[in-house]
């Protein structure tokens, strides 16, 4: 039990507390008599002995080890609290969000504000912070003022919030950002292990004592028969144009030529390709031009370049869009400005440029005249004579004058380039000619440009190149050159760091998952097998795909076939499962991981489960279904979702618009308040229990 007066833990038999001396009520209660009869006490002691042995094998039966929370988020109205499994309120309904205890102490916010209780309703942080994780490992993470620092259950801040990003601690450690740089620090706040990756990943942490860490990618060029010309050294590069690249070394960025010579040296925030002779740089967090000898002709003055469907952002026929004071114009070559402010500018391409004012878009010319109405509901830049423009939710194409020479039939299209355009019709590209001939058919799943006569393409699921007669080219793809050259690519390799930071698995792998059940699934040579703690290939690389083993076993799939296999490599339920493989569709989107003894999966766009015997428990019927939690499982079908149990009786009825899966007891169940752009919105409606029970009152 509690102290309702200072909230510390005290022995369930207390009349006074021992941390405040506070009175307990109940102190004064009459004592029953002392029975004297030893028998029914021993036979008392016997059931309870069987109940709790039985008890424990039904646990162990049915893998239940979470303890149910003894107090439970409770909605009254617009307020929140607490309550018992009774409904009897704990903690009073006076915050305007809470969460479920963590650590002992449960997240609560008041007017935006986040703060914690205890378990006897004392605010044991005061409600002042932005955001706020749950305590793990004794400490959470805050948020002010747009950075992240860290505090103890105490509310004193133990790591200053420095970081742009913050995640839970665990294993001791915890993933951040400061900057654009991750690493894992400890809880004095230092960095244990420096990360590569200029983005936080919210699956790293430590998983059974190792951390998954890997290099970054590098660029480099190739030439057309595949020969390495200039090595893949750098973070980032860009294709070649007017000979030179862009390319990126150390977060900086500066422009090679096409023997490697580093020509203007990396000391730019960002770059993009010379266009007619000028390049765009960033420099203080403004754009300014370079020449082709490096020299800043144009003054980092602008907010942006380039604001419409420039792909590289530039110069074209002598102007360029920026962005001054908030207010978009045209700049010539020297910088000067020559049309200010216009409205949604596009690039000037054969003398006109389109434009978006009031949400129509027409065309302008350089003296800012209109010369094309702006009727459109959407229009890009011309290219060899025909502009794109979009009406009635279909794309067609126009001349110079606004005459439509193709009318708008095409669900999507590019732009042409070299005579032909890609069009999409019934969900398939093809191209057609400047007459809207078919001289491909639409036949594919996706389509790039044509360059040098050749065209990238997705056909069943495999990516290859075409001809412009459409013929599969028999030669694998090398990529798209410019000035002779392609940029080719050298992806990162995986290892595994202990929480000192030594490197204890070598950077050898492709790919790589955390660690789970002592395996890692590792990827190389494009295949994937499993790992030891020691870096013993104990499962051998065959797999297309490899899941984590959970309960003895791992999903893995096979020339899109997938089943499971045990901790020795044996297949135990047969890979007769097809999933998508050949559409980038990944195995975890169909082969869910065992959890209580069973695993859901998907066949034929349905969700069901099997157990261990690879027998199906529940034919596949369901739209979702998430992993049994406390002996339920949450499915959808419909539109609504519910729970069912193992049998795949439907405990709880699907009759809410949202579930997550049970945690100690309970879960959280959601109602729909909105459905559309950018996306459905929620409302908790509050918490139930395994048996329904819902913990709140409107």
């Amino acid at each position: 039990m509690f102290c309702p007066t200072c909230g510390k833990e005290i022995p369930d038999d207390s009349v006074l507390c021992p941390a405040c001396g506070a009175k307990l009520a109940g102190d004064d209660k009459k004592r029953g008599f002392k029975v004297r009869i030893i028998l029914p006490v021993v036979l008392v002691l016997v059931l309870l002995a069987a109940s709790l042995a039985m008890y424990q094998v039904i646990r162990a039966h049915t893998g239940m080890t979470q303890k149910v929370a003894s107090l439970i988020p409770y909605r009254k109205g617009d307020k929140w609290g607490f309550c018992d499994s009774s409904k009897k309120i704990v903690i009073p309904t006076v915050y305007d969000e809470v969460y479920p205890f963590s650590d002992g102490l449960a997240r609560v916010n008041v007017s935006g504000s986040y703060g914690f209780v205890n378990t006897a309703g004392s605010v044991v942080v005061q409600p002042v912070y932005d955001l706020a994780g749950d305590f793990s490992e004794d400490v959470a993470w805050f948020a002010s003022d747009g950075k992240y620092g860290f505090l103890d259950k105490k509310g004193n801040v133990v790591i200053e919030p420095v970081y742009s990003v913050a995640n839970n601690f665990e294993g001791g450690l915890a993933n951040v950002m400061l900057g654009n740089i991750e690493s894992l620090i400890d809880k004095h706040g230092k960095t244990v292990i420096p990360l590569v990756i200029p983005a936080i990943d919210w699956n790293r942490g430590v998983s059974e004592g190792l951390v998954r860490v890997e290099t970054l990618p590098k660029d480099g060029y190739i030439d057309t028969k595949g020969t390495v010309v200039i090595p893949a050294v750098y973070d980032f590069a860009e294709e070649f144009n007017e000979n030179l690249a862009v390319v990126c070394l150390d977060g900086k960025y500066g422009f090679i030529d096409t023997k490697g010579t580093m020509v203007i040296k990396p000391a730019y925030e960002n770059a993009w390709q010379f266009q007619e002779g000028l390049a765009a740089v960033k420099l203080n967090n403004q754009w300014g031009f370079v020449d082709t000898k490096g020299n800043l002709v144009i003054q980092p003055l602008y907010e942006d370049v380039s604001q419409y469907y420039s792909f590289y952002p530039g110069f074209s026929d002598g102007l360029v869009a920026v962005e001054l004071n908030g207010q978009w114009g045209y700049i010539d070559t020297k910088g000067k400005m020559i049309l200010y402010p216009v409205i949604n500018p596009g690039s000037f391409r054969d003398g006109l440029a389109p434009f978006g004012p009031g949400g129509k878009w027409g065309f302008i010319d350089k003296k800012g005249n209109v010369v094309i109405k702006p009727v459109y509901i959407f229009a890009k830049s011309f290219s060899e004579g025909l502009a794109q423009i979009r009406t009635g939710g279909k794309s067609g194409f126009i001349d110079e004058k606004g005459n439509m020479v193709l009318p708008p039939i095409y669900e999507d299209a590019n732009d042409f380039h070299e005579g032909i355009a890609a069009v999409k019709i019934n969900k398939k590209w093809g191209w057609i000619d400047t007459r809207g001939k078919i001289v491909i058919p639409a036949i594919y799943d996706s389509a790039w440009d044509f360059n040098n006569g050749v065209a990238q393409v997705d056909l069943n699921g495999k990516r290859c190149y075409i001809d412009k007669k459409g013929n599969l080219s028999t030669q694998p793809f090398l990529g798209y050159f410019y000035d002779g050259l392609a940029n080719y690519y050298v992806g990162s390799k995986y290892g595994f760091r202990n929480t000192k930071g030594n490197i204890v698995i070598p950077l050898l792998y492709e790919n790589a998952n955390d660690f789970c059940e002592e395996l890692a699934a590792v990827k190389l040579n494009n295949k994937w097998g499993f790992i030891d703690q020691k870096g013993n290939m104990v499962i051998q690389p065959l797999y297309d795909e490899a899941e984590d083993f959970h309960e003895g076993f791992a999903a893995v799939g096979l020339s899109g076939k997938f089943g499971y296999i045990d901790k020795n490599g044996n297949v135990v339920i047969p890979l007769t499962y097809e999933y998508d493989y050949a559409h980038w569709f990944h195995l975890e989107e169909y082969a869910r991981p065992f959890s209580e003894g069973f695993a859901a999966i998907l066949v034929n766009h349905k969700w069901g489960f099997i157990g261990k015997n690879g027998k199906r428990v529940v034919e596949p019927v369901y739209t979702s279904m998430s992993d049994f939690r406390d002996g339920l499982l949450a499915v959808g079908l419909n539109g609504k979702y519910g729970f069912v149990d193992k049998n795949g009786k439907a405990v709880i009825d699907l009759t809410y618009d949202k579930v997550e899966d049970f945690e100690h007891g309970i879960a959280p169940v959601y109602r729909l308040v909105y459905s559309g752009p950018p996306g459905d919105d929620y409302d908790t409606l509050g918490y139930i229990d395994t048996k329904g029970t819902q913990y709140w009152e409107d």
